[in-house]
Parts: C-alpha cells; sequence; structure tokens
C-alpha cells in the first residue's frame, strides 16, 4: 500500500454541513481502503486518488504500478493521460482568447475553420463550446483506409476534422439539441490556435501551465515524444477485451492471461490529449477554487452556463455543474483505451477530489464517489 500525507493529519474543511469540522486523514485513508484496497504490487495497473483545498493538497493515495514493464510504481508525479478532462484545458486556452479579445463567442466557425462555409454563419464558437453544435462526431464517418477511430491508430486532428466536415450537413439546427462530441473541442483548439498563431501545445503551455507551475502536464501532439513518468495503459487480457481488440480495433493480441499494454498512437487533442500528473492537476484545481492565478474574468467566463433550445443547461467550458447530495458541484469524466478519469470539485466545501487510472476499466467514478462518501460521514 503506498499512501503520502501532504499536511498535518488533522485540518478543517467544510464538508457535510455548513461549519468547518476536522478531518482525520488518517481514519479517511482507513475507511476508504476498507471498501477500495490499495496495493504496492507492481504487476498490475493502479490508480491515483487525490484531495486539495482552495489552498493546499492535503492527501494523495496511490496503488500499482505505472509502469508494469519497468515495475514502476504510481505515484503524485506519475504522468497519465487524462482522456475528456482535456476539454477543460482547451476551454482554458479559449477562455484566454476571449478575454485577450482575439476571438468571441458569437464568432462564426466559418470564419476560422475552411470547410465550415456550407454550414452557414449560425454555426458559431459558443455552439461548439457548450456541444449543441449539430456536426458529425468524426466517429460516425467512415475513414477512407476503414481503420477504427481508436488510438491504436494514427490519426490526427486535421484527419478527424477533415473527416467531419465531409458531412455537408448539420445533423440539427445549432442550439436545437446537446450531444456530447469531441469534434467540437477538437476545433476550438483549432480556432485559438489560429487566433494566435502559435501550436495548441505551445498555448496549453504558455496560458495554464506555466502560470500554474505544472511542469509535468502537456498537450500530447506528438506520439514520439518522451514524456517521463508516463503512466502507461492497461487492460486485462480476457477473452472478451482480446476478441474486441481483434475484430473491432483490428490489433493483433494474443489470447491468454495478463495484461494488455496500450499506447496512445494517435497524436489528437482538443477533446483528450492532455498528459498530466495528479501533483500538477491539483494546482489547476485550486485555481479553479481559489481564481488566484487566472482572475474572476475568466472564471465568470469559465463557469458560465447558456441556455439554448434543449433542456441541458448545465455545460460550461468542459466542465459539468451538477450537485452531490444537495451540494453544487462541477464535475467531468474521461475515459480512452488506455485511461480513466473523474475530477468532483464541492463548491461550499471548497474541495476537490480527482482520481486518474492507467486501467480503462478502473472506474475513477466510483472511486471518488467512495471518497465522498467517507468524507460525508466524517
Amino acid at each position: 500500500m503506498m499512501m503520502r500525507f501532504i499536511s498535518l493529519l488533522t485540518i478543517s474543511v467544510l464538508i457535510g454541513c455548513e461549519t468547518a469540522l476536522a478531518v482525520d486523514w488518517q481514519k479517511v485513508e482507513t475507511a476508504f481502503t476498507q471498501q477500495v484496497p490499495l496495493t504496492a504490487r507492481t504487476d498490475e495497473p493502479g490508480f491515483v486518488l487525490g484531495i486539495t483545498s482552495a489552498q493546499e493538497t492535503k492527501l494523495v493515495l496511490t496503488s500499482g504500478a505505472a509502469n508494469i514493464e519497468h515495475a514502476a510504481k504510481i505515484d503524485e508525479n506519475s504522468v497519465f493521460h487524462i482522456a475528456s478532462l482535456s476539454k477543460q484545458i482547451t476551454a482554458a486556452v479559449l477562455a484566454r482568447a476571449i478575454v485577450d479579445k482575439k476571438v468571441s463567442l458569437d464568432d462564426p466557425v466559418s470564419a476560422w475553420i475552411d470547410g465550415a462555409e456550407k454550414y452557414s454563419d449560425a454555426l458559431t464558437i459558443k455552439h461548439l463550446v457548450y456541444m449543441t453544435s449539430g456536426l458529425t462526431e468524426y466517429t460516425d464517418v467512415e475513414r477512407p483506409n476503414n481503420l477504427p477511430w481508436v488510438t491504436f491508430h494514427y490519426f490526427s486532428v486535421q484527419d478527424a476534422i477533415s473527416a467531419s466536415l465531409s458531412v455537408p450537413e448539420l445533423r440539427h439546427a445549432p442550439g436545437k439539441e446537446w450531444h456530447y462530441s469531441n469534434i467540437n473541442y477538437m476545433l476550438l483548439a483549432e480556432i485559438a490556435a489560429k487566433a494566435y498563431g502559435r501550436p495548441f501545445s505551445q498555448l496549453a503551455h504558455e496560458f495554464i501551465f506555466e502560470p500554474l507551475g505544472m511542469t509535468r502536464s502537456l498537450v500530447n501532439d506528438d506520439i514520439t515524444q518522451i514524456i517521463p513518468n508516463r503512466a502507461d495503459g492497461y487492460i486485462q487480457r480476457s477473452e472478451a477485451v482480446v476478441d474486441e481488440l481483434n475484430n473491432k480495433g483490428k490489433v493483433f493480441v494474443k489470447p491468454g492471461t495478463g495484461w494488455v499494454q496500450i499506447r496512445r498512437n494517435a497524436p489528437h487533442y482538443g477533446g483528450s490529449g492532455v498528459m498530466t500528473s495528479m501533483a500538477d492537476w491539483l494546482r489547476w484545481q485550486r485555481e479553479m477554487l481559489n481564481h488566484d492565478v487566472f482572475g474572476e474574468e475568466f472564471w465568470r467566463l469559465m463557469l458560465q452556463t447558456m441556455q439554448f433550445e434543449h433542456d441541458k443547461a448545465n455545460d460550461a467550458f468542459g466542465l459539468v455543474h451538477g450537485e452531490y447530495q444537495g451540494r453544487p458541484t462541477i464535475w467531468y469524466s474521461g475515459g480512452d483505451i488506455d485511461s480513466s478519469s473523474y475530477t468532483v470539485s464541492l463548491l461550499d466545501a471548497g474541495i476537490n477530489v480527482s482520481c486518474f487510472s492507467n486501467n480503462p476499466l478502473g472506474s475513477c467514478q466510483d472511486k471518488v464517489m467512495t471518497l465522498l462518501g467517507v468524507l460525508q460521514h466524517e
């Protein structure tokens, strides 16, 4: 078992009521591990679970291996692909562009993206942000080489955008319906890059990672890049997994036991593609709670929702407004062939709980909810 206490065992947070309660983190860890055992084994993948207040990281729990081949344990500096949690980083770069008056939510997408003219100027940037564009998801379009759209097989952001924009009509008028879609955020990343005339990965580093001291974070737009402390993905070599990968994934996988190692072989980003450690990620979450670095104008934009002609009105900039047992939250989940991730902030409590796993079936959401349940009873 691996556990790291970042601060004193007894601290005060707001959890479960409107007044400060003393939380004994040793007791929290004990209660959590009774439900979710931790392991120091290095022959299976695992997870990292972190808790932060608006001021400091309170607790990080780790379990399993970041790299089974090298018997490297997961720790707070292990770098995970966080899948769709990347969308809030994409949104943050766009928010910076809006604050800098480089772009506007009301700009037509066609003003920035070649090939979008056929959808008319009614399709605007805000429709991309709030997942109500009507664009066809690229995974619903057949690839020219007949390969599946999975990260085992190389494809770029440009490949995905070209596939989506090859569809002559929108699925619905902008603003009419809500559909979760990665292509929206791929396009936002491209718009930001055009607005500044620099690669999106550079913008994310310059505007988000560097100011927050997120030294192990990057946008993985180059699959040849060496990423120190990378947590490789693994999935159980079951009959069902082998069959799925061989048939639908078009990847040759031998039957047997143990783990299938998974590497991200497609450098797409915008909707995913951010690599980060838990230590870094909690810096971003603290900023979301305290607004110390980027300021109130930036965070008003990031946290604003917008009403369209459908009932889905709790989306923000790569974030979802929700509730946990009647308490207001901001959350998001991610999952890809190499990862599972989940993050939730209890706004009135001023805390965030996040989880990364290098097992796509690692159920990070369940682990976060288990920990919230433990905290709720402290």
